[in-house]
């Protein structure tokens, strides 16, 4: 059966849209190129199950074949979506996720396989708490939170299925958590989702500056206190699949201005990054945005994303 994603019609990239992001990149050719490409089909191993080589034998010997991504040793590309009918996918042993949502985990994958506590914020459906855990080889204790009592079922589903048994389940809007203290937190924060147009191309019809404006608002709120849910020398890994400075960079800048926070130098062995702004519509931002980073669609064909690893 073809998928949905290959039989829509064009993409119409709105021209605020384009006035907006277009000078911000490197290739403004290439940028808007690929956001009429359709998705790729990406997944990773759940190494809490079974190990890339045998999970790439078995799939191999269904005839599909494979792509390994050069940036993660256990992530992997197919060219046709084939991967929601394998036994694999149903027994668990690999968990299909979108290759830049798999960047926050690897980002702190040091920081994680260190840590005895570890808080996802925001953490259903599970794509990154069963990530996290498969780093962690199940041991400490992950928090895994979610402000959505009805998405808390999908996540506690995930979480079994993948074989995780180091996390608790909690039910909190991140300003009301309790105040305990974490090694490491992860917010991947909502947003207005705004890079990733090839995968839901339905976002262009609801995309606006309010509606950015709103989110930056709430992202800056959970911001400081996410950080202040981090221990003395802990890390704060702040994501978001926006485009959008006021969502990104203004964030983390919001958050260097309220508190003694150090943004981290961000590297990934054969990713390409591409680099934040410094100042936005006048307004010059702390010195330290400067090691957050940008994840543009053209460089390493993937959703847009936002990445800021921060200490304490």
């Amino acid at each position: 059966m073809v998928s949905s994603l290959f039989m829509r019609g064009p993409i119409d990239i709105p021209q605020a849209f384009k006035q907006r992001y277009g000078p911000l990149v490197d290739d403004e050719k290439a940028f808007f190129a690929s956001l009429i490409e359709p998705p790729v089909n990406s997944f990773r191993v759940n190494t809490l199950k079974a190990s890339s080589g045998e999970v790439i034998d078995r799939l191999e010997s269904y005839g599909i074949h494979l792509r390994h991504f050069l940036w993660y040793e256990d992530a992997f590309s197919v060219d046709a979506e084939v991967l929601s009918s394998t036994l694999e996918r149903f027994l668990g042993t690999i968990y299909i996720q979108e290759s830049a949502s798999m960047l926050p985990p690897l980002i702190m994958r040091d920081e994680l396989r260190r840590a005895s506590t570890v808080l996802d914020t925001c953490a259903a459906p599970g794509s990154k708490a069963t990530q996290i855990a498969a780093i962690m080889h199940n041991r400490g204790c992950l928090v895994a939170n979610d402000r959505s009592y009805r998405r808390i079922r999908a996540l506690k589903f995930n979480l079994n299925k993948a074989g995780v048994i180091n996390s608790i389940i909690t039910n909190f809007e991140i300003q009301a958590f309790p105040h305990v203290e974490f090694d490491v937190v992860l917010l991947d924060t909502p947003c207005s989702a705004d890079g990733t147009v090839r995968k839901n191309p339905e976002v262009l019809e609801r995309w606006s500056l309010e509606r950015i404006r709103g989110y930056s608002a709430l992202q800056k709120d959970l911001i400081t206190r996410a950080f202040d849910l981090v221990a003395e020398g802990g890390t704060l890994l702040y994501s978001t699949c926006s485009l959008a400075p006021e969502e990104n960079e203004l964030v983390v800048d919001h958050l260097l201005r309220h508190r003694p926070a150090t943004v981290q130098p961000i590297y990934l062995e054969n990713f390409v990054f591409g680099l934040p702004i410094d100042s936005w519509e006048g307004q010059t931002l702390s010195s330290g945005v400067s090691n957050t980073r940008r994840v543009w669609p053209h460089h390493n064909n993937t959703d847009g994303f936002f990445v800021a690893k921060i200490s304490k």
